[in-house]
């Protein structure tokens, strides 16, 4: 809301991406919730198994780090006469953990 206020206001050119969980091949500490579809592949490189704290019919967002970062640039560079919106949610895919773990 206080971007649209200063975008009318101000003229203030204001955007805003909200990002689903994003999957990439690299580890990081800072693991979210979602991070989940990453942890699982390198604790079963390192220890045969893993332990998800996810309900089995949990399904959660995600989108893939390259898909992301496409995205970000391309809205950040489109015409903003063009833009319906000052906040938007980007997409990727949705699965359970279940579906996942069973695939892996």
């Amino acid at each position: 809301m206080v971007g649209e206020y200063y975008t009318n206001k101000f003229n203030l050119d204001f955007r805003s991406v909200r990002y689903p969980g994003v999957i990439s091949s690299e580890k990081y500490a800072f693991n979210g919730t979602t991070d989940y579809s990453t942890e699982v592949f390198f604790h079963a490189l390192e220890n045969r198994h893993y332990k998800c704290w996810l309900r089995e019919d949990t399904s959660l967002p995600m989108i893939y780090i390259d898909d992301c970062i496409e995205a970000t640039v391309k809205y950040l560079k489109a015409d903003s006469r063009k833009l319906t919106s000052h906040v938007y949610n980007l997409s990727g895919i949705s699965f359970t953990a279940g579906e996942f773990c069973s695939e892996v």
